[in-house]
């Protein structure tokens, strides 16, 4: 009988440093989880005020960029130098321009022992002209097609950031 309640107190014992060890680790990739989508919430904040400097700060500066019929870029720092002259522009050109980002479905994997985080989601991005805005410059601008987004980000010294991003536009509907 003693045996087997020893037996039983081992059991129960490593029972209850499994789900010990097992919950730190869950409590750890949720905590990176949510630092993840923190991230990418605030890129899209940030995308939404036109703040490229901002954002910039989010992104590791060997990140790769890519976009559909705008090419791939690897120099960060003159993407984001190119990146925040078209948002200048554009509000100079049309005052009180407003852009809206709707990030929808967003997947989230880890891997690397949970140190690359990757995500894919649909971006809708719209924006609105004020009006007002003299005809040869509002009909100008069509509206941004919605597009399918991965961002791959590292996480470096305990700090998330992005060093991939790739933008494909969203075709019409297979069978279409």
């Amino acid at each position: 009988m003693g045996r087997t309640v020893h037996y039983a107190g081992t059991a129960i014992v490593s029972l209850i440093l499994t789900l010990f060890v097992l919950g730190g680790v869950s409590g750890q990739n949720q905590a990176d989880r949510d630092a993840v989508n923190r991230l990418l919430d605030r890129y899209a904040e940030l995308e939404e005020t036109m703040d490229m400097t901002a954002q910039a700060g989010l992104i590791n500066e060997n990140r790769v960029w890519i976009a559909q019929a705008q090419g791939r870029r690897t120099d960060q720092a003159k993407n984001m130098l190119i990146q925040q002259a078209q948002v200048t522009l554009l509000k100079e050109t049309i005052p009180g321009i407003r852009w809206f980002v709707e990030d929808r479905d967003r997947l989230v994997r880890f891997h690397a022992n949970g140190n690359v985080a990757i995500a894919s989601f649909f971006r809708y991005s719209t924006y609105l002209i004020p009006p007002g805005t003299p005809p040869e410059l509002s009909e100008g601008f069509a509206q941004v097609p919605a597009s399918a987004v991965t961002v791959v980000m590292e996480k470096t010294g305990g700090e998330w950031k992005i060093v991939h991003t790739h933008f494909s536009n969203l075709g019409p509907p297979a069978g279409s």
